[in-house]
């Protein structure tokens, strides 16, 4: 900043100043094993379709809680009927686990075995999709 202005210098600033809602997701395997079956990204997408989010809804991992956030906008965290309004906070991991269930239903057996990252075998392991290995 400069000469006492209170203007921010860069768009970092203005995007910190635009109020963020971080809403909890299901349990991360369930997210990391939607991204390594159908690839990155593909998580935040089927969020957005499902719960008709606007296109600042984006996923954060926290290392801090060791999960992963859906980080919402003043619109679709208080207006949007899909996310929930005042409840979101404790119905958001369910409703996000229901969809995220849904995807992994429609896959095939060459679908899962397609997966070669380790965080991926862990997490289709974890949700008994794949045997433990020796």
């Amino acid at each position: 900043m400069s000469g006492g202005c209170d203007e921010p210098d860069s768009s970092r600033e203005v995007d910190e100043q635009v109020g963020h809602y971080d809403v909890p997701l299901c349990p991360n395997r369930l997210i990391l094993a939607v991204e390594a079956v159908r690839g990155p990204g593909i998580a935040l997408a089927l969020l957005r379709e499902h719960l008709q989010l606007r296109e600042t809804a984006t996923m954060v991992f926290s290392a801090y809680s060791d999960c992963f956030f859906l980080r919402l906008d003043e619109i679709d965290r208080f207006q949007n009927r899909r996310v929930g309004g005042l409840e979101a906070v404790s119905t958001m991991p369910f409703k996000a686990g229901e969809i995220f269930k849904y995807e992994v239903a429609s896959w095939t057996v060459s679908d899962v075995a397609a997966v070669e990252g380790m965080q991926g075998v862990r997490a289709l392991t974890a949700l008994g999709l794949i045997p433990d290995a020796p």
